[in-house]
């Protein structure tokens, strides 16, 4: 199976690209677009190729196994196993040539031993790097400098909207990058990593603020990028039994395999199926990548 070379970020899916001169070579999956005449790969750091159909032989996806400690450390650092974006290189060159607060605040996200595998790469002090975050005063509440940092920092979202209204409107009405996204489904909005400035400027005139667009139901904070789980009301709800709807592409066989679960019905047409599970055992299919939604089990009431 083919590992990412960078330990400091996870990326669940890599698409192996066999050319016809025997040649493979290995991309993250979200940079990766076929067609029936190119495979288009976008490079991260700006720019783009093609590959004719015809010169690939074979495309295959491998799955990448979770690190054994990204829960934990997703839990103090937000931005730990994350993509590295351009800022937090700039980031780590202002701690190397001892400029800027910000910086401090940017790359206290990120767990200190990833920090220090990024600075080595770049020939930096890690030693010096580390000692200056541990050692820099906490910014002012009101500071501009504070007010900056919470407005540039970047968090994982669930945006639901509203019943009959298309999540592509949303992303498209606020200028929202499809990079930023991680998650997307029609019936009820998407997950993407946004600051705090998307959140609270509208992006042009005319346009409400993300958090105050009235198509959006709630924005949630979605730190561990878990599926969504809709409950039903109490006097409904089937207890312990729900409906997990699985990504087109993803297996509901598989999906209940990989968290220890048994389904109790599978509905092909739907790609879902229902199951009787534990408090652990939703937590667990939250995580999976293939999961969809989560929906409590409910009874319906038919008047006559």
């Amino acid at each position: 199976m083919t590992e990412w070379s960078d330990p400091t970020v996870y990326l669940p899916y890599i698409v192996e690209i066999e050319q016809e001169d025997g040649e493979v070579r290995s991309y993250p999956a979200h940079f990766v677009t076929m067609t029936p005449d190119f495979v288009f790969v976008r490079d991260p750091a700006g720019g783009s190729a093609s590959l004719p159909t015809r010169s690939v032989r074979s495309i295959r996806v491998a799955v990448q196994d979770l690190p054994a400690d990204h829960d934990s450390l997703r839990a103090e650092y937000p931005n730990a196993y994350q993509p590295w974006h351009p800022f937090d290189e700039l980031s780590l060159e202002d701690m190397h040539r001892s400029r800027g607060t910000l910086a401090y605040a940017q790359l206290r996200r990120r767990p200190p031993a990833h920090l220090v595998i990024k600075a080595r790469e770049r020939g930096y002090d890690p030693t010096a790097m580390l000692n200056a975050i541990e050692n820099e005063s906490k910014l002012e509440p009101h500071s501009l400098e504070a007010r900056y940092a919470r407005r540039s920092a970047e968090n994982d979202y669930l945006v639901i909207v509203k019943p009959g209204i298309d999540p592509y409107q949303i992303l498209s009405r606020h200028q929202l990058s499809p990079d930023a996204l991680y998650r997307i489904v029609a019936s009820w909005g998407f997950g993407a990593r946004l600051t705090g400035l998307q959140l609270k400027k509208s992006p042009r005139a005319g346009v409400p603020a993300l958090s105050e667009d009235s198509d959006i139901d709630r924005i949630e904070p979605d730190p561990d990028r878990l599926a969504p789980h809709f409950r039903a009301a109490q006097e409904r709800r089937v207890d312990g039994e729900y409906i997990v709807v699985v990504r087109c592409s993803g297996d509901p066989l598989t999906v209940a395999a990989r968290a220890g679960v048994s389904p109790s019905r599978v509905f092909d047409f739907i790609n879902s199926f229902s199951a009787d599970m534990t408090d652990a055992q939703v937590q667990a299919m939250r995580r999976d990548p293939d999961v969809v939604q989560i929906e409590d089990n409910a009874t319906v009431g038919l008047d006559c």
